[in-house]
């Protein structure tokens, strides 16, 4: 329960972060770490896709993009999409159906992630933000109520684009984290050597599937605890009774086989 009420205050922040500009400070160039629309009428940070497409028209080399990016994935990985992002947080309110992942499928923010680089090279444009639901929310409904937008063309894709994602979120949990986000793309190329990771302490791991039905995203964590999947919320270990889960901050530990003969717990203890 703590746990979950403290992912719950970082989220709170993460959201109040993306909307920092109701105290009159201007736009910084801070990167924010998740999804975040910096076209936002309240945005004092930069989204880290709008910029990786802009840097890719102008042919800039992204030094501060590279090196901003590199330390959040070697710090929290996909944790940013857990515990900070505020899309990742609207996925979680709309969450009903934990279903178990398609891995296959998961790899499609990958390709969303390519697609965004060719398409801004292409085209010389941001296309992705052109059909970004964080875009919709954050910055088409806003400006149309203040009267600067209108219900023309592009706001048609927008909320179209919004209303595939949020029925999508309906049916299937973190649906937008778990096969699009191309922000969850880049973070989780860092999930094995982020600092914020879960352990697992096979000697305790009854493999009961507890943890499994807590997973937002269908993993199977006694398995799948260093995917790339993964977005470190603790939703596993807090309902693991054998302590088998823990999210642990430090160095990881490369993981050399996932066919590690494995005994249950329960079984040693009945023996």
């Amino acid at each position: 329960m703590r746990l979950s009420l403290m992912r719950r205050i970082s989220q709170g922040f993460g959201l109040l972060l993306g909307l920092f500009g109701f105290t009159g400070i201007g736009m910084t160039h801070i990167i924010f770490p998740g999804l975040h629309c910096y076209a936002c009428p309240l945005s004092v940070t930069i989204c880290p896709i709008g910029l990786m497409q802009n840097l890719v028209i102008y042919g800039t080399v992204p030094y501060f993009w590279i090196g901003t990016i590199v330390a959040y994935g070697l710090v929290l990985g996909r944790g940013f999409c857990g515990w900070f992002c505020p899309f990742g947080t609207l996925n979680d309110l709309l969450s009903f159906n934990k279903a178990r992942i398609v891995k296959s499928f998961s790899y499609k923010k990958h390709a969303v992630l390519v697609g965004t680089i060719v398409a801004a090279w292409a085209f010389a444009d941001t296309m992705f933000c052109k059909i970004c639901p964080a875009a919709s929310i954050e910055a088409s409904i806003p400006y149309l109520f203040l009267g600067v937008a209108h219900v023309n063309k592009p706001f048609i894709i927008h909320m179209i684009s919004l209303g595939v994602v949020l029925i999508g979120m309906v049916l299937i949990a973190r649906f937008w984290c778990r096969y699009l986000c191309p922000m969850g793309a880049i973070l989780s190329l860092f999930n094995r050597v982020s600092f914020l990771h879960l352990k697992l302490d096979s000697n305790r791991c009854a493999r009961c599937t507890v943890c499994t039905d807590a997973c937002p995203l269908g993993l199977k964590p006694y398995e799948d605890y260093d995917d790339h999947n993964c977005i470190k919320c603790g939703e596993c270990t807090s309902v693991c009774s054998l302590d088998a889960l823990t999210l642990s901050f430090s160095p990881q530990m490369p993981r050399l086989s996932k066919k590690k003969a494995h005994v249950p717990y329960l079984s040693r203890m009945d023996t």
